[in-house]
């Protein structure tokens, strides 16, 4: 879930500067959470976890508290060593991810208002 309004508050209301953002973190987002997919993969709870807190940071700056909880989780379970918590919880950061991504589409492609 995207909220414009949060997302707005972030860069003072300035819609250019949030549209710069959106515009980098549309590409950012899916490389971290496929960075942090192939970390989980590979048992590598390190990297896992400052992916996590990367996708983290992407979701508070665009505005996705959905998602931004979720990566809080997995950065969680990363850190405490539960590695099959942190696998079980990522096919719903990534649902939430393309949702997201989605709805970030649809507010760069509605007219300025």
């Amino acid at each position: 879930m995207f909220d414009a309004n949060a997302m707005m508050k972030n860069f003072a209301g300035y819609r250019g500067i949030a549209e710069a953002m959106l515009k980098s973190l549309l590409v950012d987002l899916p490389e971290r959470v496929q960075m942090l997919a192939a970390a989980l993969a590979a048992d590598d709870l390190a990297t896992a976890q400052r992916e996590a807190h990367t996708v983290k940071g992407l979701a508070g700056n665009g505005g996705a508290p959905i998602l931004q909880s979720l990566a809080v989780e997995m950065e969680n379970c990363c850190r405490r060593g539960r590695l099959e918590d942190a696998r079980q919880k990522l096919a719903t950061l990534g649902a939430e991810a393309d949702q997201v991504l989605e709805e970030w589409r649809q507010f760069l492609a509605a007219p300025n208002g």
